[in-house]
């Protein structure tokens, strides 16, 4: 593969990334939602469809470290830097822009995801202790 075919296929991925983690975006939403109206087949069903999605874009980003790895001898965030600087200044701030915003994607993706299992987590809790609590109502005493 040439240096221009790596970096054709790093920005196609990262274009791929953008559109997919909007997706994810989405079925967080959609979770989120579900599990405020206490939907547990909906649930289920986003969630899996979460993880189908996950594992697409763990794979995309094995793939863009390696392809950053053989365009760079750098390491993480400095090899995509290196990559930038490899371009000329349209295509590096056409790049650097998907780049970014990938990146701002992720990190809200993160925190929807985090949310959600805070809910999720405190539903349980309450259940758990309501279910518990209600053994002990009955006891004679």
């Amino acid at each position: 593969m040439t240096r221009k075919d790596l970096l054709l296929r790093l920005a196609a991925g990262i274009g791929a990334d953008v559109a997919d983690y909007n997706r994810l975006r989405g079925l967080l939403q959609e979770q989120f939602e579900a599990a405020v109206c206490h939907r547990s087949g909906a649930i289920a069903e986003v969630g899996e469809a979460i993880v189908a999605l996950a594992g697409t874009l763990e794979a995309r980003r094995l793939e863009r470290v390696a392809l950053a790895g053989r365009l760079s001898v750098e390491k993480g965030s400095e090899a995509m830097q290196r990559v930038f600087a490899m371009l000329p200044p349209n295509p590096r701030e056409r790049l650097e822009a998907s780049w970014q915003g990938l990146e701002r994607l992720v990190r809200e993706c993160k925190a929807m995801n985090q949310r959600n299992c805070n809910l999720l987590m405190e539903q349980h809790e309450i259940m758990q202790r309501v279910l518990n609590t209600e053994a002990d109502t009955y006891v004679p005493r």
